[in-house]
């Protein structure tokens, strides 16, 4: 009587139940300290993309001391370009007489056309009714409170990115050093595969924050000037918010692209002409920028399931806020390339996994062998998941 395999299920299933309470225990964390680590994580992303740099700069036998010195001015010109642009986005909006307060009269206008239309369909006097009321929404006191409230966090903001700042500062300082002492500090079995690991997780998160930068910058220049061509009102509004929600995946793009449409049913109606010219324009840069511009800048895509992703929108969005949605894919993509490279966790890997390479080998062994649905063999983890061999 062979009593191994029991005794080895039990000891699976206890260990795969405390990887579940540890992932739980690890994320609660993380919400708790929120404050601390989205800082920290913000500028470890901002180190490994220019990271780059900084090795460029190495080659060219610049002092270390300068070549730094070059890298933090362009973080910091960045970010104050940034503030500017939005500062003056908000300014835009909050004018009397160009403004927000100036739509509201039309909000009004266009809330009564529209109320009169759907009124007999709700039993509903024409004359009485109104949708903005039905749904009980001051969206003006909402928009206002809002952007006043943006305003007033300037100092909160300025102070979180000083802190974001002396991080890269001390990250950069020490990046001669950062791996060879993690390479020190493990067994010598494990040397290799950890640095390619972190090799690994380097270049591809560099590589999908710098050309996902590529993309969100077209996108907002193509917003711009579809908003200027059709006389869209806010275009550098519109064009940076393309640029800024373009890094939330999938829901991003579909809120901006939504945002102009109701902004062009608001200025417009009742001339349905421009309205259907912004839809089909502003559509039709995301058709053309998510299926052609994105896949051939992008190249092979990161591996990760599109269901995976809207998931972890979710979960990191509830852990770390608007911040946590714009650092999903990327988190995401390093926890798969960790579970590839461990083998009690690989099964994880596999589930992230957009699962082609999968569905290929495995309808290969189906047709060879004629085998049922559910006696798959068991398929080889591909490279492109983020395991070295």
């Amino acid at each position: 009587m062979n009593l191994s395999q029991p005794i080895d299920n039990s000891g699976r299933q206890i260990r795969n139940i405390l990887i579940g309470f540890a992932a739980i225990l690890i994320l609660y964390i993380l919400k708790m300290t929120a404050n601390i680590m989205i800082p920290l994580v913000i500028a470890l992303f901002i180190f490994i993309v220019v990271n780059p740099v900084l090795s460029r700069l190495d080659k060219m036998r610049i002092p270390s001391f300068l070549s730094m010195l070059i890298t933090l001015i362009l973080v910091v010109a960045v970010f104050f370009l940034f503030v500017y642009i939005f500062f003056v986005m908000v300014n835009m909006l909050l004018q009397t007489d160009t403004g927000l307060p100036a739509y509201a009269v039309r909000v009004q206008q266009l809330d009564r056309q529209l109320s009169a239309f759907i009124a007999p369909y709700l039993d509903e006097d024409p004359v009485t009714f109104s949708i903005l009321a039905y749904l009980d929404i001051n969206w003006y006191g909402v928009a206002m409170s809002s952007l006043t409230s943006i305003s007033s966090k300037f100092i909160s903001i300025i102070s979180d990115a000083m802190l974001v700042l002396l991080y890269l500062l001390f990250m950069i300082l020490e990046r001669q050093t950062i791996l060879p002492k993690l390479m020190a500090a493990l067994p010598r079995g494990k040397v290799q595969r950890v640095s390619q690991m972190i090799a690994r997780m380097n270049r591809q998160t560099a590589k999908y924050t710098f050309l996902k930068l590529i993309i969100s910058v077209i996108t907002g220049i193509l917003f711009y000037f579809a908003a200027v061509i059709t006389g869209l009102d806010f275009a550098l509004v519109w064009g940076v918010l393309a640029v800024i929600l373009n890094f939330i995946p999938t829901i991003g793009s579909i809120i901006c692209t939504a945002g102009t449409i109701v902004m062009a049913l608001i200025q417009f109606a009742p001339d349905w002409s421009n309205v259907i010219y912004v839809t089909v324009l502003m559509i039709g840069i995301e058709m053309v920028v998510g299926n052609i511009i994105d896949p051939k800048l992008q190249g092979v895509q990161l591996n990760i399931s599109p269901l995976v992703i809207l998931v972890a929108l979710a979960v990191w969005g509830y852990i770390w806020g608007l911040a946590g949605m714009f650092l999903a894919v990327p988190l995401t993509s390093i926890i798969q390339i960790v579970c590839a490279n461990i083998p009690t966790l690989r099964p994880i890997a596999i589930l992230l996994s957009e699962g082609r390479y999968y569905r290929r080998d495995f309808d290969k062994k189906r047709k060879k062998r004629n085998a049922p649905v559910h006696e798959a063999d068991d398929i080889e983890l591909p490279d492109e998941m983020g395991q070295d061999r």
